[in-house]
Parts: C-alpha cells; structure tokens; sequence
C-alpha cells in the first residue's frame, strides 16, 4: 500500500519549479519535445519530481513520437493512478502518481 503524500498547494509550489507546477500540479503540459527526460537516453530509475517515488525504469522508456516521454511499463502499478479524462472531446487515460496524486513529471 502506497502512503499518500498530502500538502497545501502552496507547499508544492515552494517545491516544484514554475513548469513542474504547472503540469504537475495543475494539470498543464510542457510543449513536446522539449522535456528533458526525453532526451536522455540513461539507465536507472525515473522518480517522481514532486515525492520522489519510483515510476519507471529508464529501460521502459520509448520513442511514441508524441514528443513526451512515454513509458511502456511502470516499477509497479500500484504506484500510479489511472485516470479516464474526457476533458480535450477524445477518451484519454491520465497517469498519477499514486503517493502525491501528481501528474508525473520525472526526475
């Protein structure tokens, strides 16, 4: 079981820089192709930037052609939320980290 991670907005904004709030926090999204986890091409392990949990190996990480960095499998699916967002007019699925309940944003 996942601890959750609760703090006042304003907490997060102390530790998260102007973008990462944004997509993190706020449900923004940085303009493709300019990520820089998408342009790494390392091995380890991606975290959360918000609560550092663990998401994805960098192993799992591919090219979608989408210009965001897309992963294939997470470390463990109990760290993420899945969530169906209808917002934009398509049927979509939101990923959230399941220990900040932020959009990820990794580290």
């Amino acid at each position: 079981m996942i601890k959750k991670i609760k703090k006042p907005e304003v907490e997060w904004k102390k530790l998260l820089t102007p973008e990462q709030y944004a997509v993190m926090r706020q449900k923004g999204t940085e303009r493709p192709f300019t990520c820089e986890i998408k342009k790494r091409n390392d091995s380890g392990v991606f975290h959360c930037a918000a609560c550092h949990l663990p998401l994805f190996r960098a192993a799992a990480k591919f090219e979608s052609g989408t210009g965001w960095p897309s992963f294939y499998e997470p470390i463990a699916r109990a760290n993420l939320i899945f969530e169906e967002d209808s917002s934009h007019g398509m049927a979509r699925t939101e990923v959230l980290c399941a220990q900040c309940e932020s959009h990820p944003v990794p580290r």
